[in-house]
């Protein structure tokens, strides 16, 4: 094992970033409320580096680097822009969001369509999250590697001990702070990286003229419906992600909700943007290398020392913040929705707080065990993104903005989102060439939420309130 300097900055950064959440959790958190939504009072810029951290982990480091590296750069902006498209939507939704009392989504569920929804919805987001934390675990597990020669699997275990350790000890307000830190720090460092990359492949057009044609084309030699299914489960997970629906919850006004939407659209489009440009230098100049790490590879051999330092550190901070969110997002779940409503009516304060703990440390073990089942960063952020895009967004939108529909529409478009995407997965997929859940589940959960709402609205009258 041959520790380089990068290691040493990483580990550096991380202890700044502990110790900051330390300090945060030691000075802020004194309840439950506090651990899961900050007591409701993030500042504007909190939130909107929070939002940013959260959406942009390992997913956006290593599975766009995925398709950047093997399709192309257009490919790779194309999947990338569909998370602005349903922020630009969800800032209609930002001061309704915050004005609504619920922590979690399936709370909301359940006053809509009743408490087998609450439950279901609670089941379907740890299914998805877990999936989602899990990588982030492996995509640190890749930076691990690459700075210190330590095999990924080993990398994967230690990064899945550091994230599960970050997110026991304060909940979602340390998680906001250190996620707002290290959204601005790779800013800065993606910022300063495109200088010195422009330099070293002789500009833009002299980078553009290196990559193959077949690489240059919108769909990057993807077949149409492929790419249509990839845009269809990232628009549909960012449209309903809980996380989302957590920190605009935790926002100190509805006013500081919307606006921070705006700052969350310009600072994905920026941060997509950089992403792709630097996925994109590798493939003219590190052929042959893992498509998972095409991010991180630049970083460590096209920029400067301490640039790529800053870069790795950032990438693996996001990594980590990304994971803190997922896996109390997952815990909130389960504890608000099936725990407390169930075995736990009576109790709080510190005994709900040790509960939770559990819950994260509990969560974390089954996503570093997920993990260890995927050849691919890519494989479990599609079935992550469908299954929560077909049983949790549908339903979502659908309580918050439409009036007619029904408990029975809910909980049938749920079932069925859920359901047919694990199906086609486990199985049906190879009888039908190949053809992504997304395309089969999202269309299928959407249907049947009309359909059962039109059919049941006359019965039922109003939905449950």
């Amino acid at each position: 094992m041959q520790i380089s300097g990068y290691f040493w900055m990483i580990v550096a950064y991380l202890v700044i970033v502990v110790c900051y959440g330390a300090y945060i959790a030691r000075k802020g958190v004194n309840s439950s409320d506090d651990f899961m939504t900050t007591g409701r009072k993030l500042p504007l810029w909190v939130l909107v580096g929070t939002l940013i951290a959260t959406w942009y982990g390992g997913g956006g480091i290593t599975g766009t680097a995925n398709i950047v590296y093997t399709k192309g750069p257009l490919a790779g902006l194309l999947f990338e822009f569909a998370s602005p498209l349903a922020i630009a939507f969800i800032y209609f939704l930002a001061s309704r969001i915050r004005s609504n009392e619920n922590v979690t989504i399936p709370e909301l569920f359940g006053e809509k369509y009743g408490n087998p929804a609450r439950v279901l919805g609670s089941i379907f987001i740890v299914l998805a999250y877990v999936g989602i934390c899990s990588y982030q675990f492996k995509g640190a597990g890749y930076v691990m590697n690459i700075v210190a020669g330590i095999p990924v699997e080993t990398g994967t275990a230690i990064a899945a001990v550091v994230i599960v350790f970050l997110s026991v000890t304060g909940g979602l307000l340390t998680v906001a702070y250190t996620d707002a830190m290290t959204a601005l720090f790779i800013f800065v460092s993606l910022v300063l990286s495109v200088p010195f990359l422009l330099n070293a492949t002789g500009g833009f057009s002299g980078l553009v003229a290196q990559i193959p044609a077949e690489k240059l084309t919108l769909l990057g030699g993807y077949r149409p419906m492929d790419t249509l299914a990839y845009v269809l489960a990232m628009l549909f997970l960012t449209l309903g992600d809980q996380n989302l629906f957590t920190r605009f919850g935790a926002a100190k006004t509805e006013k500081i909700a919307k606006n921070s939407a705006i700052g969350f659209i310009v600072g994905s489009i920026v941060l997509s943007c950089l992403n792709v440009f630097i996925a994109t230098v590798a493939i003219p100049y590190l052929p042959g290398i893992k498509p998972d790490t095409a991010f991180l590879m630049v970083a460590t051999h096209m920029l400067p020392f301490v640039l790529g330092g800053c870069l790795l550190a950032a990438a693996i901070a996001f990594m980590i913040t990304t994971g803190d969110s997922f896996l109390l997002s997952s815990a909130t779940s389960i504890y608000n929705d099936i725990i407390k409503p169930h075995f736990r009516k009576n109790v709080g304060g510190k005994q709900d707080l040790l509960v939770m703990r559990g819950l994260i440390v509990f969560l974390g073990v089954f996503s570093y065990l997920l993990i260890t089942r995927f050849s691919d960063i890519l494989s479990v952020m599609m079935y992550a993104y469908t299954i929560y895009g077909a049983a949790i967004t549908p339903a979502l939108i659908a309580a918050l903005c439409w009036k007619r529909v029904t408990p029975a529409g809910g909980l049938s478009s749920m079932v069925v989102g859920g359901v047919t995407t694990l199906a086609w997965e486990l199985g049906l997929k190879a009888h039908f060439g190949g053809v992504d859940s997304a395309f089969v589940a999202i269309p299928a959960s959407i249907v049947v939420l009309v359909a059962v709402s039109l059919c049941t609205s006359k019965r039922s009258g109003d939905s449950v309130r």
